[in-house]
């Protein structure tokens, strides 16, 4: 990793709950945030679960109704972006590289320096002719096999991924999916089951976490960086039981829904939704009343952008726009979206002014 020879706490998390995954993030990044350093975490998923991303509309990706009548567990997970996806337990392993802002500020340069050490910790597991393609994918021949992606996660910057190790159990997944068309339009497997790949499929034989793990601290300790072993302490866990409970409640998997949003428009206004596939998904609703006046707005999608209310202030910022300007829309989204407080890796998987433009000119269009 060039000349910078820096010491991460490694903590090996083992197999945990999305409760127990997500409330120990926000405890390690405060860890970070107050000067103690960057850490390095590993684990695997020790509970089966839905789990929807920060900005993604929980309606266009699942049948909520569905996940209850199966009595399937739904997550959102806190201030993380990306896509809503489905893990059985012991059929991902994850990790992460907890970063300080002040150290590590640049994301594009940060996932740029660990997509090496990936690529090797891959290849000490037989896993050659794994590639990076899109914004942030892990693919074999087109499948999808995982993903590295870098976002501000308020008190940190963070560098994570997963893959899948074994096959999961797609039947209850397809059962309560919603794929959008557009997010696979470039994607050349439209079929889920062909999509995904695991790591035990591309080797021949079963990938343990155990293996995983110590193959991604070799190719880490390679890369230059020490590793100091510090399990999680007893204040780090009880720390953890005072976050994990909120992530399933109603409110929080509802944060952003699109059915919530087409059932309580505003009087005489008609709604409509439009995506927009950039780097990442974007999607748009809009209430537009008679006089063509945005009354109304709502912003989701599979991004990794900070701060966690961005897409929630963007859609603040188009209500009383003029839904036929086109320089109004793009001038309330820019003044929210390129202002200096919001960071997202550009060049590698950044969304645009122009993205989220094209999504609101379609939920215009289909509202009227």
């Amino acid at each position: 990793m060039g000349d910078r020879q820096e010491s991460f706490r490694f903590v090996d998390l083992g197999p945990q709950d999305p409760f127990q995954a997500f409330g120990r993030m926000p405890v390690l990044g405060s860890n970070v945030h107050e000067g103690n350093g960057p850490i390095m975490t590993t684990s695997v998923w020790g509970a089966t679960h839905l789990n929807v991303g920060w900005f993604d509309d929980v309606d266009a990706t699942l049948d909520l109704e569905k996940c209850t009548e199966l009595g399937v567990q739904v997550i959102r997970r806190p201030v993380y972006g990306g896509g809503t996806a489905f893990y059985e337990a012991g059929s991902a392993v994850m990790w992460s590289w907890l970063l300080p802002k002040d150290t590590y500020p640049d994301l594009d340069a940060e996932l740029a320096r660990f997509q090496p050490v990936v690529m090797d910790a891959l290849e000490r597991l037989g896993l050659d002719g794994v590639a990076f393609e899109g914004s942030s994918d892990l693919r074999f021949n087109g499948r999808k096999l995982g993903a590295l992606t870098g976002q501000d996660v308020v008190l940190c910057n963070s560098v994570g991924g997963f893959i899948n190790n074994r096959p999961p159990d797609l039947d209850t997944y397809l059962q309560v999916v919603r794929i959008p068309d557009d997010k696979f339009k470039d994607k050349a497997v439209k079929d889920m089951r062909e999509y995904v790949v695991t790591a035990e499929e591309i080797r021949g034989k079963a990938l343990p976490y155990e293996e995983f793990r110590d193959a991604l601290v070799s190719a880490t300790e390679t890369a230059g960086l020490e590793l100091r072993d510090e399990p999680l302490t007893e204040d780090e866990n009880r720390g953890v039981q005072k976050i994990a409970g909120r992530i399933a409640q109603d409110e929080s998997v509802r944060r952003i829904s699109s059915d919530r949003f087409r059932a309580q428009p505003p009087d005489g206004s008609k709604v409509g939704f439009g995506n927009e596939k950039g780097r990442k998904l974007c999607r748009a609703g809009v209430a537009v009343d008679s006089d063509g006046t945005i009354v109304a707005a709502m912003m989701a999608g599979d991004m990794h952008v900070g701060p966690p209310d961005v897409l929630d202030r963007t859609a603040n910022a188009l209500v009383g726009a003029d839904s036929r300007n086109s320089d109004d829309l793009r001038s309330r989204i820019a003044g929210v979206f390129e202002a200096d407080d919001v960071h997202q890796a550009d060049d590698h998987m950044g969304v645009t002014t122009e993205d989220l433009l094209k999504a609101v000119q379609k939920a215009v269009a289909e509202a009227q």
